[in-house]
């Protein structure tokens, strides 16, 4: 079950190799700078703090205005997030441009990521800047991720390997934890079909040059059996649900001449969920009933100081993903017990050498550590730990002169049991007219391979080389008032794409894949009124087979609208998704699924300066669709609620 990128085999791990002395020096110093020099965090992140507008900061490291960055980019706020009232990461992920979801039944289900139709782990998902991509399969566990606690997300499209190293490219997710701009906070709480109940609280609170922010949320649901008995019989035809618990605690102030902050944030999911195949002599496969103990939670602290034309930045964090499994079949191979923990040193440095022109470097130690029973290779269900270290350093302009910008990048990673990969960046735009832009952009990349590819039982090979990619994209842009457009075309190619192939089914460095594709968007806003558009197009394919990538279509259209006037808010959006390859879940023979349309609708109203109720409808038509051949997906559900601010 903890194996959450749907199309990765299980892989094996190795003991740590020594870390060279470099390596050790570069990691105590990043220590010791992030507890008592001046640094900081991200730039961005104080900026966003502030108040000064439409920051991003994942395209570049650096904050810059969003309508400067030369990758694409998306900023979902906290404002749109309420107004949509979503509550799910995953589906509200999903309706984002180039962003596709595949999740095996309702909330807290294992779940796939894909990025301009890239596999789960080449995305990189970071929270405050912290990768919590899993070191056992690569790919993040977003499955049971809650928005109560989420202040912001950037979504950035395309290659970016060169700035954060492996598992960017298809591009970055970041999600920024919940924080406020001055006193405040509020509660909400909702009930609906499906069994779902929901209740959240936040509040600021101002001492000083300091501001503590605190965010609390549970929910559940259990509505449907994960997996569809009328296709697969064997499954248990139960309800299966899940409870969240999640929280976040984020702090800034002054001190010293220094901007501090320190966050911490977690996510505990108990989730149920069906096997096919776990049965014993006493209890069937219909009766076997499974459950998943997962919990994702990070904390970390930052600094930074402006020393004259220099920005000196420095963190220290630790992300972990934990996860246990249980079932009620005497012995079950479901019992286990899976830990991937990232422990995250970095130091940055921006330098501004003329107008317009910006140097930024940086130096990251990451120690990753994965444990699962699965590797045990007695197979007495023995948990059984490996570990790497990561050393990586990076360097990179951004400037501007007269109708032109320039982005350049170049990474050096050196991981103990992988090799070494450098990777590079360079982009383009020109401003041909007013409201016009033109964009380029060509990359390089890397994944190194997950402890499951090298470590795992019988099928692991630690000879593996990194995967390595290259791509290119070209856009075309268009802002004006309140309206803007883009288009963007890219390339990607993939080599030493790691498969586990007959025979012996071994990881071995074979394959290679290609994904072109095509994405247009647009958006005006009138008033109160403000209306959205997109259309993606892409083609995922395995070049060894010719075969379409599995679960990512070929085409995804969307239009979304939302409405603010006196005591209303209103938001609403209608998706279609277009066929996709997919495996039968009793035969394992390639089929399609059907394509489908999903439309929402949110609504709001304030009955007092501090009072609210709200309503949403999902699946609003009542869609019966699938993401994954077999699993179930929620019906039509109501939800109300009642909410608080102060």
């Amino acid at each position: 079950m903890k194996f959450n990128s749907l199309m990765d085999p299980p892989g094996p791990a190795r003991h740590r190799a020594p870390c060279k002395p470099w390596a050790g020096r570069v990691a105590a110093a990043a220590f010791a700078l992030a507890l008592a020099a001046p640094a900081l965090a991200q730039q961005q992140s104080v900026q966003q703090e502030h108040g000064l507008g439409a920051i991003e900061v994942t395209a570049t490291r650096v904050g810059q205005p969003l309508a400067d960055a030369l990758p694409s980019v998306t900023l979902i706020t906290r404002d749109q997030i309420d107004q949509t009232q979503s509550r799910d990461l995953v589906e509200l992920l999903g309706r984002q441009v180039g962003v596709e979801m595949a999740r095996r039944g309702g909330q807290g289900a294992q779940s796939s990521l894909f990025l301009r139709g890239t596999n789960s782990n080449d995305v990189l998902v970071l929270v405050d800047g912290v990768r919590v991509n899993s070191v056992l399969d690569g790919a993040a566990n977003l499955g049971g991720i809650a928005t109560d606690s989420i202040d912001h997300i950037e979504v950035a499209r395309g290659n970016l390997s060169s700035l954060y190293g492996s598992e960017a490219i298809g591009g970055v997710i970041q999600i920024f934890t919940r924080r406020g701009t001055g006193p405040g906070g509020g509660v909400t709480i909702e009930a609906g079909q499906g069994a779902n109940r929901d209740a959240t609280a936040y509040a600021s609170v101002p001492a000083g040059t300091s501001l503590l922010t605190l965010s609390v949320g549970v929910r559940s649901q259990k509505a449907f059996s994960a997996i569809d008995t009328t296709v697969a019989p064997a499954a248990n035809p139960d309800l299966d649900g899940n409870r969240n618990r999640n929280g976040a605690l984020h702090w800034s102030g002054t001190g010293l001449g220094t901007q501090w902050s320190a966050w911490a944030w977690g996510n505990r999911n108990d989730t149920d969920w069906d096997d096919l195949y776990d049965s014993s002599a006493t209890i069937p496969s219909s009766r076997a009933t499974q459950v998943e103990h997962a919990s994702l939670f990070g904390y970390g602290i930052r600094a930074e100081r402006v020393l004259g034309p220099a920005r000196l930045t420095a963190s220290a964090a630790v992300t972990q993903d934990n996860s246990a499994n249980g079932s009620n079949v005497p012995f079950s191979y479901d019992d286990n017990v899976f830990s991937s923990r990232n422990r995250q040193f970095s130091l940055q440095s921006g330098v501004t050498l003329a107008r317009g022109l910006d140097w930024n470097s940086g130096v990251e130690v990451v120690d990753q550590r994965g444990a699962s029973t699965t590797y045990d290779p007695s197979f007495a269900n023995a948990l059984t730990a490996h570990a790497r270290h990561v050393a990586s350093l990076w360097t990179g302009v951004v400037g501007q002169a007269g109708a032109h910008q320039v982005q350049a990048n170049v990474r050096y990673d050196r991981y103990s049991d992988a090799g070494n990969a450098t990777t590079g960046l360079l982009g383009w735009g020109w401003s041909v007219a007013p409201a016009w832009k033109l964009t380029a952009q060509a990359a390089s990349a890397f994944r190194a391979p997950s402890f499951n590819d090298l470590y795992y039982p019988v099928y692991g090979n630690p000879s593996l080389r990194p995967e390595r990619a290259r791509s290119a994209e070209l856009g075309l842009r268009w802002a004006r008032g309140g309206g803007e457009a883009a288009v963007a075309l890219y390339r990607n190619r993939v080599t030493d794409l790691i498969e586990g192939l007959a025979p012996d089914y071994v990881s071995r460095n074979v394959a290679r894949a290609a994904v072109d594709g095509c994405e247009l968007q647009g958006g005006e806003r009138l008033g109160g009124l403000h209306v959205t558009a997109s259309v993606a197009l892409a083609r995922p394919r395995d070049l060894d087979s010719g075969q379409v990538l599995v679960r990512r279509a070929r085409a995804v259209a969307g239009v979304a609208a939302d409405y603010a006037e006196g005591p209303w808010r209103l938001a609403g959006d209608l998706h279609r998704t277009g066929g996709r390859d997919d495996f039968d879940i009793n035969t394992s023979a390639r089929l399609q699924l059907p394509g489908y349309t999903l439309a929402r609708i949110a609504a709001e109203r304030s009955l007092t300066s501090n009072l609210r109720v709200n309503l949403r409808v999902e699946n609003l038509f009542n869609a019966r669709y699938e993401l994954v051949d077999g699993y179930n997906t929620p019906g039509r559900t109501i939800v109300a609620g009642l909410g608080y601010r102060i």
